[in-house]
């Protein structure tokens, strides 16, 4: 019965919006990310692509993967979680550096044993809650989905093309927020 009425849900969803989600390369796109994107459509599959990829690599590369988070945006891989040493750390690092399409890697791997279930819980909270706070932005022109959130260990790393005005509001807007404890910006600036 849950699963009727979710599938309902997905597909009612898709017909109101008429943007189908589409699968490339394993990575699934919709249209609505893409029109809020100031990326162009080609550089989000792109990057969706390269993410999907290193983390395959990852995961053939490291024996026992930590827990190691890739995000790409506009070629730029940042790596962020745990790695159990400098040698894994290093190997990630290359696993991204050697993908076509890639500019930089930034990687913000810390060597330590991975974080439990409690402390993954909390990071999936706080970015939700930092995600959301970004709607109550009022700057023209901002929207919130060009931003793109990941956290670990409390430290919450921020993504996306965006003005100065804008990357100053929403540091402002998740700095305070429950259980942050770092905001590193990883911005490409428009201005």
């Amino acid at each position: 019965m849950k699963k009727t009425i979710l599938l309902s849900l997905i597909f009612s969803t898709i017909l109101l919006t008429a943007c189908a989600p589409v699968l490339i390369g394993g990575a699934v796109v919709s249209g609505i990310s893409v029109a809020n994107d100031r990326r162009s459509a080609g550089q989000v599959i792109d990057d969706k692509i390269i993410s999907t990829q290193v983390r395959n690599e990852i995961n053939k590369s490291i024996v026992n993967d930590e827990h190691i988070k890739v995000m790409t945006y506009n070629g730029v891989v940042l790596l962020v979680g745990e790695a159990k040493n400098s040698a894994d750390k290093v190997t990630a690092e290359n696993a991204a550096a050697t993908k076509n399409g890639v500019v930089r890697v930034i990687n913000e791997l810390h060597e330590s044993f991975p974080t439990g279930f409690k402390r993954r819980s909390k990071d999936s909270y706080i970015t939700s809650k930092a995600k959301s706070s970004l709607v109550r932005i009022k700057i023209e022109g901002f929207n919130p989905t060009r931003v793109r959130v990941i956290t670990t260990r409390g430290i919450v790393y921020l993504m996306g093309r965006v003005n100065q005005q804008e990357a100053d509001a929403v540091v402002e807007k998740i700095r305070n927020l429950s259980g942050v404890v770092k905001v590193v910006k990883v911005f490409e600036y428009l201005d």
